[in-house]
């Protein structure tokens, strides 16, 4: 429990319905998409059934949709469509054109979104870090999903944002043996799957990319001010965070501002958890998101 009195969750695989804890103990890779559009030949991975309500997932900073490796095959197994996509400039997406606002980001990924084939009745959108302030601008650029999920949006200002600039794990490397190297040595309580996907993502971002998005936005408010933008009105929208003594980004102090946009009932701290509760509280992390879907 954090110094706001606030319940933290917990959860164990039992918590889960049967197939979901199945489909996160064995994840199953995801079907490789390119999907040409704003100017992109989009990157993504997809699980579930195209029938299935669409959740699009989207990543962080020196990311890519491998961190969703082991979430997304979970949530699919609950009855979504799910697909995570690689941000310009990062993963195999490439090709970034120097649109590091928000609101760029945003509209790109929605015109990815109607190309793809995903933009339909039960969309919902889920961001992590960089990802949910993305996310967070979705409506204003014009696309209305049924629901927004933001998992640890960060709520920093500059400052520290250029403290992620000279971090080691989020700095490009040579090869991706390398990349695994450092990670699994920062990192040993991290199963090889999220070592490698992490990895991965940092083998492959634009050092530019990376420093004009974490530069040249100001201050991050975890997407309160995107939120209130009118086009957002009627969203059901969460938050899912970590607590801030074990690296959530998302302060106590912050937590007020976001029950009042989007009500008290709508924002889950997951017990213990980091920045990325995904990788080290797989059970508490899925069985928020699925909450935040129901």
């Amino acid at each position: 429990m954090t110094g706001t009195r606030r319940a933290a969750s917990a959860a164990t695989a039992a918590d889960l319905p049967a197939t979901v804890a199945a489909a996160l103990a064995q994840p199953v890779p995801g079907r490789e998409r390119i999907v040409d559009s704003a100017g992109y030949a989009w990157r993504a991975l997809e699980w579930g059934e195209a029938a299935d309500p669409p959740l699009i997932l989207v990543h962080g900073v020196t990311s890519n949709a491998e961190t969703f490796w082991r979430a997304a095959p979970a949530v699919a197994a609950a009855g979504r469509n799910v697909l995570a996509v690689d941000l310009p400039g990062h993963g195999r997406t490439g090709g970034w054109r120097g649109r590091h606002r928000f609101a760029e980001t945003a509209a790109d990924v929605a015109a990815f979104a109607r190309a793809a084939v995903i933009d339909r009745p039960g969309l919902a959108l889920l961001g992590h870090s960089w990802g949910g302030m993305v996310v967070a601008a979705m409506p204003a650029a014009g696309l209305r999903p049924d629901r927004v999920i933001l998992l640890d949006p960060p709520v920093l200002r500059l400052a520290g944002l250029e403290d992620m600039t000279r971090d080691p794990l989020e700095l490009p490397y040579p090869s991706l043996d390398a990349a695994v190297a450092a990670v699994a040595a920062a990192n040993p309580g991290w199963s090889d799957g999220d070592v490698r996907a992490k990895a991965l993502g940092l083998a492959q971002f634009d050092p530019e990319a990376v420093l004009a998005v974490l530069l040249t936005n100001g201050d991050w408010d975890g997407g309160l001010a995107s939120l209130a933008d009118p086009a957002a009105a009627g969203i059901a929208t969460w938050l899912i965070r970590g607590e801030p003594a074990a690296g959530s980004y998302v302060p106590d102090a912050a937590l007020p501002a976001f029950e009042d946009r989007i009500g008290r009932d709508h924002v889950i701290t997951i017990a213990d958890g980091p920045h990325s509760p995904q990788r080290t509280h797989p059970e508490a992390t899925i069985l928020a998101i699925l909450r935040a879907l129901a």
